[in-house]
Formats: C-alpha cells, structure tokens, sequence
C-alpha cells in the first residue's frame, strides 16, 4: 500500500493511518523512503503536498499538525499566537521562523508540546481570540500587537502595516498597549504601530517605508496619485514639493510579475508621462533595501539635484 491520498485529507495521525490498513512496518517504510512525512509525533503528511507548499503555507500546516496531535490529549487551552497567527490571518510575513506560538493561561514547558512550539502565557480575553481553519487564533489586533513586542521592527512593521489594512485601528492599538502595562517589548510596539500605514501594498513597499525613516529623509507621502495627460498613475512615495518619486517594483505591483513586451511598453509610457510632467522617478527592488549606504546616497543625491533645479 502506498502513502495515503491527499486529495481530502492532508494530515493524519498515526492511529488513522493503522485504521487505513498501513502496517506500522509499511509507515516507517513510507516515512524513511521520503513519500510520507512527520511533522511531529504522530502526525504525518504526504510528502507530494508538503513540497508543493510556500513557507507560508507550511506553517499554517504546522499550527494544523500541532492542534491534530493533541486530539484526545488532555491539555491546557491553548490559542495560537504571534507569527503564527499571522500566517493563519493570512498575512504576508518576511523571513518568518519555522515554530508554532501558542499561548496558555500559564507557561507549560516545551516537552508538553513539542521542541518546535514555543509558549508564551497570557491571560486572553474572550475578543482576544477568533476560530480561524477550525483553530483558536489571537484577534487580528492581540496579533499585531504580540508580533509587534516580540519581532525586529521590520518584520513587525510589516505586520502591523496589514493589520491596520484590515480593518485595525491606531488608537485601538496602542491603547491595547497601554492597557499591558509594564510589560516586555510594549516600547517597541508602540514605535511599530505608531509608524504603521495602512496604505502599503506589499512587503517591500513597507520595507522601503521603514529605511526612509531610518535615513532621516525628508518625509515622503505615501501612495500619491500624480495626473499626467495619459491618465492619473499612483507613485508609491512622493516628495511633492521637489517632484521626486519612488517606486518598489512597480513592474509586479501594477502588471503581474511577467516581463512581457507589454508590461514594458506601459511601464516606459508610464514613467515618459511622470517626467514630461516633471517629476524625477527613481525605482527600487529587493536587494537595493540590503545595500542601505548605496540606497541611501542614491537618494539623497536624487533630492539634492530637484532641490538645486527648482531653486534655479
């Protein structure tokens, strides 16, 4: 008998797997050959799914795997939290790690769980938690607030960004926070949240927004909308008064990832009409937010030249 199929199951636990008719011989067979794999104890997953699923979604199979192996198991009510619940809202998360959170009225030791599941305790409230995939998962707003007193300010601006996207207000944030008192990583949260923008439309986007903070620059507006006489095109940041604008790859955010003849046609018709309007346009991708010296001097020395000529 070969591995299960996955076509309506994904996960099983090792009692199902007997009850399909597998021998325990034939599972460690399955599991050594590489067609079956363990998530963690008495948990498995075909290995044809697993590969064919982003990190992302791998840690929502993780939180899944982690919740089916304890049915039947006596255990103190946990609710998924921080990273995890992010990706179980759905959101879009940069360099994520590769542990389930859960957090429980009291801390229970990792044995109780598993070496990949790190416990946070907290007392939830009952808005703190929502049913999401048929898990017990912290609010949107609980996680934006968790990921943003726990993760690198990057990684939670990005967060936070999303969150407040959908629906997640400032002042309900930071009041939440003020509302933990003295607690670990509430001054770093409040700097995340008090620098979130709803209007970020991609990771990068929100990466590039954070470096502009760290270099000092003169604040740019986020999301502007310039007319030209092709139409009205929207920049991802914008200094008005010097017409100096910047974009995160602007090539996926408004044509798809694809190179086409026709992506590149639109996006030279774009920026000639930005610039016979005036404006200066510089465009960035992923690695120029990793070369901070470079990216920095770039645009600093963009701004000094629209400065000098609108002087002139």
């Amino acid at each position: 008998m070969t591995a299960p199929n996955c076509s309506a199951k994904t996960l099983w636990r090792y009692r199902e797997l007997l009850d399909e008719g597998l021998s325990r011989r034939r599972i460690h067979h399955l599991v050594v050959s590489g067609e079956l794999r363990r998530l963690r104890k008495n948990c498995y997953v075909p290995e044809a799914h697993w590969s064919g699923l982003s990190n992302v979604e791998r840690l929502v199979l993780q939180a899944q795997a982690h919740h089916h192996s304890l049915i039947g198991r006596d255990t103190v009510g946990h609710v998924y939290c921080h990273e995890t619940a992010a990706v179980l809202h759905g959101l879009d998360l940069w360099q994520p790690g590769n542990d389930v959170h859960v957090t429980q009225p009291t801390r229970t030791s990792n044995a109780s769980h598993g070496a990949d599941v790190r416990n946070h305790s907290a007392q939830l409230t009952e808005d703190d938690v929502v049913l999401l995939h048929g898990l017990p998962v912290t609010s949107l707003l609980r996680t934006a607030i968790d990921c943003a007193r726990s993760l690198p300010f990057d990684r939670a601006l990005i967060v936070a960004d999303q969150a407040m996207a959908r629906g997640v207000t400032r002042r309900a944030a930071l009041t939440a926070v003020d509302l933990l008192g003295p607690a670990a990583g509430v001054g770093r949260a409040s700097a995340v949240l008090a620098a979130a923008d709803p209007r970020s439309e991609s990771p990068g986007e929100t990466l590039t927004r954070s470096r502009l903070l760290r270099f000092g620059l003169p604040q740019a507006l986020s999301q502007v909308e310039v007319a030209t006489r092709h139409g009205r095109y929207r920049l991802d940041f914008a200094w008005l008064e010097l017409l100096v604008g910047l974009e995160f790859d602007g090539r996926v955010k408004y044509f798809g990832a694809a190179a086409t003849d026709e992506v590149l046609y639109e996006e030279r018709r774009r920026e000639k009409a930005l610039v016979e309007e005036g404006w200066t346009i510089l465009r960035i991708e992923w690695g120029d937010l990793f070369r901070e010296a470079e990216l920095e001097a770039r645009l600093r020395g963009a701004l000094r030249r629209a400065a000098s000529r609108i002087a002139a």
